[in-house]
């Protein structure tokens, strides 16, 4: 209330309707202008915000009044919801937006980017570890409205992980969910680019193997084995989807790299290598797996995002296999029916 005062012009005044007790936020606000005209705010006080919550907020507001949330903190992706849903608002660190016709009033301030009060003990928001992957590939490669049981059977992460990375997905505004509802909607470019920077291939063990006969022998050789567990990525995976100049460097994750790179046939070298293979840190590598030919590739949405979080030209071809990915939606995401039991 006295950080709102300070913002307004002279002669503006701000009152806070009555409060059922000490302890309870304001019922409403009333800003009036010099003039006598004054702006109603209906007060709806929260002590956590998901991006998620804004549509809720702003159905909770009748069509002939307007919305002030408030709470010990909003977030980047909160704030953008709630400025879209047209829901003024205030936090403990001095994010504020106020706004109103008649009168005319606006009113903003930027307060914190990152919650003051997130504990040294509660991990950052980031989409890392193999509950995370599942949670994200499952989520990518499917479409339609899901809710978090059945995401945790497609996914096959736990209950309480797959919760906590619901959570970080609503703050980063990646997913919508109704509350206590479904996921309405994933955005799912969005949702890989994110994940790829904070997962990424070179990031796993892997070890460096030069295959003097170049990489096409190898992927030759691959084929007749398909009794090892293993995955192509990169450049070559994503060059069965889109148009890729030809990759000089062969990226395989592996179940056992010791054991592929000898059936393979590669040797160790330090510098100069044309095959890796990497042991991953999540077996969600292998889900949805596609073959071309006899030799089995990522999916479509592990390739993308291990080329995005790649050095060099990969990146640049990322981009290039996430348009693919969006032009040609129905090739590889799987509807979900909407009568799938919960």
């Amino acid at each position: 209330m006295a950080a709102l005062r300070a913002a307004l012009p002279p002669g503006w005044t701000l009152e806070s309707g009555k409060a059922r007790s000490l302890a309870d936020a304001p019922e409403r606000l009333l800003i009036s202008s010099p003039e006598g005209e004054t702006a109603s705010f209906s007060v709806i006080a929260a002590r956590g915000v998901l991006a998620g919550d804004a549509a809720r907020f702003a159905d909770a507001v009748s069509d002939a009044d307007r919305g002030f949330v408030c709470a010990r903190y909003l977030s980047g992706p909160v704030r953008k919801q709630l400025d879209a849903k047209g829901l003024s608002y205030a936090d403990a660190t001095g994010n504020t937006s106020v706004f109103a016709d008649r009168p005319a009033i606006w009113v903003r301030d930027r307060g914190a980017d990152a919650d003051p009060w997130r504990g040294p003990g509660r991990p950052a928001a980031q989409l890392t570890g193999d509950p995370a992957a599942r949670v994200v590939r499952a989520l990518a490669d499917h479409s339609g409205e899901l809710s978090v049981p059945q995401l945790i059977r497609l996914s096959g992460a736990s209950t309480g992980a797959t919760y906590r990375v619901v959570e970080t997905l609503a703050e980063r505004d990646l997913i919508e969910r109704l509350p206590r509802g479904p996921i309405t909607s994933v955005r799912w470019k969005d949702m890989l680019r994110a994940w790829s920077s904070d997962v990424r291939f070179r990031d796993c063990p892997s070890v460096g193997y030069f295959a003097p006969d170049g990489v096409e022998s190898v992927l030759e050789r691959l084929s007749a084995h398909a009794d090892l567990l293993y995955a192509i990525t990169g450049t070559v995976a994503a060059a069965h989807w889109t148009e890729q100049a030809p990759s000089r460097l062969l990226q395989i994750y592996a179940d056992n790299c010791e054991e592929l790179a000898s059936a393979l046939g590669l040797r160790i070298v330090e510098d100069g290598a044309n095959v890796v293979v990497a042991t991953p840190r999540s077996p969600s590598v292998f889900d949805r797996t596609v073959f071309r030919g006899d030799v089995r590739l990522t999916s479509p949405t592990q390739a993308c995002a291990d080329l995005l979080g790649g050095r060099g030209r990969h990146p640049e071809e990322g981009e290039h296999l996430l348009t693919w990915l969006a032009d040609n939606e129905t090739q590889w995401r799987v509807s979900l029916r909407n009568d799938t039991p919960n």
